[in-house]
């Protein structure tokens, strides 16, 4: 009986087994307990009619990997190698070279023959008169003419900048003077008393008073801001040709047809004292810049020069052939420029009296004026015309 039992078990084992591998009803197997091990265990289906499992990974012990996917690389785009910037190009510094005498520049404008150049404070502009009954301002950087001045009645003797720059005054054969605005050329005032032509005019250093002198032999001060009459300073016995201000602003010295230099105290108009020597008219003189010397041009071709404070005659030039016309010393004091009506300008080192140079401008030198550096010089002539020379 027993065997009989086991029997039929064992059939009926069978029977599942086969319905299991002919696709019938799935059974399920037994899950066997997993055994933790060290490293992965896979398990496989079995060979005898069960289909393929997934293989499975124990969770113990081992970490997940992960698949990254690469991460695609951009082709690197061609690159141009930097170019260089250059270093700028310096270009040294070019002087022009000028021989000693050179005549640079010639301005011309005038109609008439000049009297007499002034240069500005600055050093910018220059202002010329002429007989033409015009002044003329010219740029010095463009050299050309800025403006011209228009106004007096009869040839204009002298001209002179204000030290601020801004105002110009001018003295004319027609007895007056008359005061102009640089900037706009506009004539501001016009000063009447003297009764003869006006030689010269001068401001004070601190431009608060202008001096004249004329051929009626008088000079004049006159205060600037109200054009009225301050002093007005007798002694000469024959027209006043010239009159300059001391630098250091005590002093006043004029040129005159009498043959003397006088000097004057620019506060009280007291004449302080007469240089004699000349043996003809005195026509220009100068103050050095600081306001030791005084130097003279004479009818006779003679420069003179004197100590101020001693009134001692120190020197006399004897080039000229005919009558000096125009003194100037440089900005300095080292150096004195003369022209005459021989048509040439002579260059004179002050202390020896000795002869440096002549230049030939071809008419005769009414009226020099250094720049401000000394190195050039400026020459208002006979003829009209308005020479720069270089004599650095």
């Amino acid at each position: 009986m027993r065997s009989v039992k086991f029997s039929r078990a064992l059939v009926a084992l069978c029977l599942m087994l086969y319905l299991s591998g002919c696709g019938g009803d799935t059974l399920t197997p037994t899950t066997l307990p997993t055994v933790a091990a060290p490293t992965a265990t896979v398990i496989s289906s079995p060979s005898v009619g069960i289909a393929p499992t997934t293989p499975v990974i124990s969770s113990v012990g081992v970490a997940p990997t992960t698949t990254v996917a690469p991460v695609p690389t951009a082709t690197p785009a061609p690159t141009t190698p930097p170019t260089a910037t250059p270093s700028p190009t310096i270009m040294p510094t070019v002087t022009p070279t000028y021989s000693f005498g050179q005549e640079l520049a010639t301005l011309r404008g005038h109609s008439g023959g000049l009297w007499m150049v002034a240069l500005s404070p600055d050093g910018k502009t220059l202002a010329s008169a002429s007989a033409d009954k015009t002044i003329k301002l010219w740029d010095l950087q463009t050299r050309q003419e800025l403006k011209t001045l228009k106004g007096h009645t009869g040839g204009v003797r002298s001209v002179a900048f204000s030290p601020d720059g801004k105002i110009l005054a001018s003295g004319s054969i027609d007895k007056t003077i008359k005061l102009w605005n640089v900037a706009t050329g506009e004539e501001l005032r016009t000063l009447t008393g003297h009764t003869d032509e006006v030689a010269a005019v001068v401001f004070s250093p601190d431009g608060k008073r202008l001096a004249s002198g004329s051929k009626d032999t008088s000079l004049r001060l006159w205060e600037v801001e109200s054009g009225k009459v301050i002093n007005i300073l007798n002694g000469h016995s024959n027209w006043v040709e010239s009159v300059v201000w001391s630098p250091n602003g005590k002093l006043l010295a004029s040129g005159s047809l009498d043959f003397t230099v006088r000097l004057w105290d620019a506060t009280s108009g007291k004449n302080s004292s007469i240089l004699r020597g000349n043996t003809n008219w005195v026509l220009p003189v100068a103050f050095s810049p600081d306001s030791s010397l005084v130097a003279s041009g004479s009818k006779d071709g003679t420069v003179r020069i004197w100590n101020v404070a001693s009134e001692e005659l120190l020197l006399t030039l004897r080039e000229h052939k005919e009558e000096v016309r125009s003194v100037v010393f440089s900005p300095d004091g080292k150096h004195l420029a003369t022209g005459s009506e021989d048509e040439t300008i002579r260059l004179w080192e002050t202390a020896s009296g000795k002869l440096l140079a002549t230049l030939a401008p071809k008419s005769s030198g009414a009226s020099l004026v250094f720049t401000l550096d000394g190195k050039q010089l400026f020459s208002g002539l006979g003829n009209g015309l308005i020479k720069l020379w270089y004599i650095g």
